[in-house]
């Protein structure tokens, strides 16, 4: 299966030991897509790119980690957006943000309308597209289209609450998205916003989301175990234990690997949470994934590769396929 990532594609500007930035392209669609093929997956992206210094590189980027990019427009008179990154002791990050007037948030749904959907694959796409009431009607958009062509649709809802001008509307476009979703990942804080906002438990929550057809909810804990939760089965493992450099990408990593052992397994995209034993290989998989990523600087050089994860954890089967 094909993965469809959709979204932000950005400059990280990463502290060094000098006290200068390092750029280094991220963005949680972008940092997807790259992860999948990163461990042997077929995956494109789809993003707007701005005409200045920033977007050529961002591009050559992916098609250096064999993501295809044919659906990738140029905005003109937009620019990239960039993220500050900081590090706490403990490897914890916090971003702050400019994305004024930025490619990402400016596509246009009519300049994907020819868009070609592989017969089998997988639409993912985040929240930071949902910021704008263009970008979230292009994001809508998508999703429907996705939905329509029969696609298994993954969101991440990566809340970065300081790109949202007016925060009355991040659960109402969020929760937007839910009835056309197969898998959605949240974090427990996430989950606990959303939950707030609707002035209701997280459980409450969680069954709620479950009602509205979503097959399968990914819920990440940083180094607390993770959890699949369905109609019928709560799957809980704890990711191997490491000691953390950037947890930045960790989530992007666990989505993205999540994704590629599901796109190996065989399952059918309408009995998602009907193969309990498959999802917890995945979960084990995509937390093997996220830990890796969490060894170093930077998101997509550290995003794992097979071979790289079976050196790292020589002791975890993988089990591909199986």
């Amino acid at each position: 299966m094909q993965l469809t990532s959709f979204g932000e594609m950005l400059m990280d500007l990463l502290p060094t030991t000098q006290g200068a930035l390092l750029p280094v392209a991220g963005g949680a669609p972008a940092n997807v897509a790259v992860g999948f093929a990163k461990l042997g997956g077929k995956a494109a992206f789809i993003g707007g790119f701005a005409e200045d210094a920033f977007a050529n590189q961002l591009k050559t980027t992916l098609q250096n980690y064999d993501v295809n990019t044919s659906w990738c427009v140029t905005v003109p008179d937009t620019k990239t957006a960039l993220a500050i990154v900081q590090l706490d002791d403990q490897g914890e990050r916090s971003f702050s943000f400019y994305r004024d007037n930025t490619a990402d948030i400016a596509l246009d749904y009519a300049q994907l309308k020819q868009l070609q959907w592989p017969t089998a694959g997988i639409f993912h796409f985040c929240s930071n597209t949902l910021t704008s009431e263009k970008a979230f009607a292009t994001t809508q958009a998508l999703v429907a289209a996705a939905a329509k062509h029969q696609q298994l649709v993954s969101f991440d809802v990566n809340l970065r609450l300081n790109l949202w001008p007016n925060l009355s509307l991040v659960s109402q476009r969020v929760e937007a998205c839910f009835a056309m979703l197969d898998i959605i990942k949240l974090s427990v804080e996430e989950l606990d916003y959303l939950a707030g906002a609707q002035g209701v438990t997280p459980d409450d929550y969680s069954a709620w989301l479950l009602q509205q057809g979503i097959q399968v909810i990914v819920l990440s804990d940083g180094p607390k175990p993770s959890r699949i939760i369905t109609h019928n089965d709560c799957i809980s493992l704890a990711p191997p234990q490491i000691q953390a450099v950037d947890t930045t990408g960790a989530g992007d990593s666990l989505i993205s690997a999540l994704l590629f052992y599901l796109s190996h397994s065989g399952i059918d995209k309408k009995r998602l949470s009907q193969h309990p034993a498959v999802l917890r290989q995945a979960l084990a998989f995509a937390v093997h994934c996220g830990a890796y990523t969490c060894l170093d600087k930077g998101v997509m050089p550290q995003l794992p590769t097979l071979a790289a994860l079976q050196q790292q954890f020589p002791s975890f089967d993988p089990n591909l396929g199986k």
